[in-house]
């Protein structure tokens, strides 16, 4: 503002000064008269060389207003310019920080990932040797059932046979309690018999009186006696054969009491092997339950390394994005800050041309009022 009063102060001079030349030039023309008509041809009259002045005053005015006006728009441009210059450095940095953390975030990822297929591996490992114990187990637990199966069967052969031992051992000792019983009677028979005897041959003294009356009542019980042990003695030749039999088939039964102990030993045998192999078997469970444990914990592992990832990816992709966007940002600012210079010099460009033309009109007004005052002090001299 302060500028334009000065201008407006210097251009009101510069008018005063126009009319008082011109009041001047009229004075003195007034006063030479006609000496100087000759001379009046080739020169502007005053009245138009005010004018004229006057006129290329005002149009130098407009023009460095003009320029004014081009020079304040260059300056808001460079400021605008600098503004948008600092947004896109400001947007660049930004952009550079959420570069770097997605960075940071695929990195985290490539490691999630890395982690992740070494987990699964793991787990993939653990379960295959698991199901690869399991099966040995089965196979051992195969075995182990055939092995009782066979225990079962050697067990029951052997208490079958011992079944039809223990009755023909039965028999035996039925017959040779009764064939015991039988020689008892034998021995008691004998004894009744031998003393039947004695008192006989005392009744007969000894064979001299056989027809004494003791000795025919002696010769009755003896006969008794003799019929009573010839009875008891074909009992026993009966009861002999019964043991006799019994006897044989003890003997019959022998290879087979061998056979069925050998049954039990390799029963017990098997058994014990099915005791062992189920032991084995039962430890290989517990080792691949213990496996299918780990692998469940690091499935664990996995589902977490799974969420984890998910979100580390949600991260990545913020980042990336806010990145693109800061950058586009940034370039838009700057190819805006180029733009507003490019403006700018072309502002200042024309403030310049307009100042030149504002320049060059002073100076021909300038150049006129010259001339005119030469003419003016030319005659007079």
């Amino acid at each position: 503002r302060m500028q334009g009063s000065l201008k407006e102060l210097r251009t009101v001079a510069i008018s005063i000064a126009v009319l008082a030349l011109i009041a001047f030039v009229a004075v003195v023309h007034v006063e030479n008269g006609g000496q100087t008509s000759d001379k009046k041809v080739e020169l502007l009259s005053p009245l138009q060389v005010g004018r004229y002045a006057v006129r290329a005053e005002r149009q130098s005015s407009d023009y460095d207003h003009k320029a004014e006006r081009q020079i304040a728009f260059a300056t808001d441009n460079d400021n605008a310019a600098s503004g948008e210059r600092d947004l896109a450095a400001k947007e660049e940095k930004r952009a550079r920080d959420s570069a770097y953390l997605a960075a940071d975030m695929k990195s985290t990822i490539d490691k999630l990932l890395e982690d992740g297929r070494d987990q699964v591996n793991q787990a993939t490992a653990l379960k295959s040797k698991a199901g690869h114990l399991q099966e040995q187990a089965a196979q051992l637990l195969t075995k182990a059932k055939v092995e009782k199966e066979s225990a079962a069967a050697l067990k029951e052969k052997y208490y079958k046979t011992m079944d039809e031992y223990s009755k023909a051992v039965a028999a035996i000792d039925t017959a040779t309690q009764k064939a015991q019983a039988v020689l008892d009677q034998m021995n008691a028979q004998s004894l009744v018999l031998a003393q039947v005897a004695t008192q006989y041959g005392v009744a007969t003294n000894h064979g001299k009186d056989p027809d004494a009356a003791a000795a025919v009542a002696l010769r009755g019980q003896l006969q008794n006696a003799q019929k009573d042990l010839a009875a008891i003695t074909a009992q026993k030749a009966k009861a002999d054969e019964e043991t006799a039999e019994a006897s044989k088939l003890a003997d019959q039964y022998q290879p087979m009491i061998i056979d069925a102990e050998k049954a039990k030993q390799e029963s017990d045998m098997h058994f014990q092997e099915f005791a062992h192999l189920t032991q084995q078997a039962d430890q290989l469970q517990k080792r691949a339950d213990a496996l299918l444990a780990r692998a469940d914990s690091i499935d664990g592992l996995i589902l977490s390394t799974q969420q984890e990832l998910s979100a580390k990816r949600k991260d990545f992709e913020h980042y990336k994005n806010r990145a693109q966007t800061e950058m586009a940002i940034s370039l838009q600012a700057e190819d805006k800050e180029a733009l507003l210079r490019k403006q700018a010099r072309q502002a200042r460009f024309k403030a310049a041309v307009l100042s030149d033309k504002a320049r060059r009109l002073r100076a021909l007004a300038q150049k006129g009022v010259n001339n005119v005052m030469e003419a003016v002090d030319r005659p007079s001299t």
